[in-house]
C-alpha cells in the first residue's frame, strides 16, 4: 500500500457513481487561448499582435482571478458568466490593440467572448474517451459537475460525450456554483447515489476537492501539469484520467 493517503483510495470497489469537472478536466482552449483570440481578431478585421497576448495573458488571468474571487456565485448566472469573459477578453486585448476605440474594441471582445463559447474551440485531452468508455464498461453512473454556461451541453454533444454520461450539472443551469456543496448534491440526486459511494474529479483543489468533501463526496484532483507536491494534500492526486482507473483498481484500457 502507497505510503501517503494522498496515492491511494481505501475502498475502490465501493464507487459507483463519477462525477466529472469539464474545464481542464476533459476540455481544453484549443489550440491556445492566444490562437483563439488571434484567429477571432483577424476574422473581425482587427489583426492582433499573438506576442503581446502572450505577455498579457497572465494579467488578464490575474483579473479574472480577481473578479470572481469578489463574486464567487459569478458561475451561477449566465448573464455574469457572459460579463466576466468580457472584461477577460478587454484586459487582455486593451494593450495589444491600443489604436482601437473604446467601442471598437468592446466590440472586438465580444467577438472574441462568441468564439470562446463554441464547441470548436475546445478539445479533448487524449485520456477522456478511453477512460470515460471504460468506466461505462464498468457499469459506473457518469456525471458532469462544472462551473459553467448554459452553451455547456452543445459543446459536450459537439465532443461525442453526451452518450457516456447520465447527466450534467452545469452552474448557469442550477444557480449554483462551486464549491457550494448543493451544486454536488444535486448531482448525488441525478445520480441516485450516496455521496459514500461517489467520487468527483476536478482540477481545483478549492472548487473540486472542498466543494465534493463538503458534500460528502470523495474528491480527487487532477493535477495534469503537476504543480502540487501530493505529500502536501489531503486529497487523491493524480496526473491523468488513467491515474484515476488505477486508483478505482479498473484495468487500463491496453490491460483489459
Amino acid at each position: 500500500m502507497p505510503e501517503h493517503e494522498s496515492t491511494y483510495l481505501a475502498n475502490p470497489q465501493a464507487i459507483r457513481a463519477v462525477f466529472f469537472d469539464v474545464g481542464y478536466t476533459m476540455l481544453a482552449p484549443h489550440p491556445s487561448i492566444e490562437d483563439i483570440v488571434s484567429a477571432a481578431c483577424a476574422e473581425h478585421g482587427t489583426p492582433v499582435d499573438r506576442a503581446c497576448l502572450e505577455q498579457q495573458l497572465p494579467h488578464a488571468e490575474a483579473t479574472l482571478r480577481s473578479l470572481v474571487r469578489d463574486n464567487p456565485w459569478t458561475w451561477s448566472d449566465d448573464g455574469a458568466i457572459e460579463q466576466v469573459w468580457r472584461s477577460y477578453f478587454t484586459d487582455l486585448l486593451t494593450p495589444c490593440l491600443a489604436a482601437l476605440s473604446p467601442d471598437e474594441l468592446a466590440t472586438c471582445a465580444e467577438e472574441v467572448r462568441i468564439v470562446f463559447e463554441q464547441a470548436s474551440s475546445y478539445a479533448l485531452f487524449p485520456d477522456v474517451l478511453p477512460v470515460l468508455e471504460t468506466l461505462h464498461n464498468h457499469e459506473i453512473t457518469l456525471g458532469i459537475i462544472s462551473d459553467w454556461g448554459i452553451s455547456l451541453g452543445l459543446i459536450l454533444r459537439h465532443h461525442d460525450l453526451i452518450h457516456y454520461f447520465d447527466f450534467a450539472v452545469a452552474s448557469a443551469a442550477v444557480r449554483l456554483a462551486k464549491p457550494d456543496p448543493q451544486l454536488f448534491q444535486t448531482a448525488l440526486r441525478r445520480a441516485d447515489a450516496i455521496p459514500d459511494y461517489a467520487l468527483h474529479i476536478g482540477d481545483s483543489y478549492t472548487l473540486d476537492v472542498l466543494g465534493a468533501r463538503a458534500a460528502g463526496i470523495t474528491p480527487v484532483l487532477l493535477d495534469r501539469a503537476g504543480r502540487y507536491d501530493p505529500a502536501q494534500l489531503d486529497c487523491l492526486v493524480v496526473h491523468d484520467l488513467y491515474e484515476l482507473l488505477d486508483a478505482l483498481a479498473i484495468p487500463r484500457p491496453e490491460q483489459a
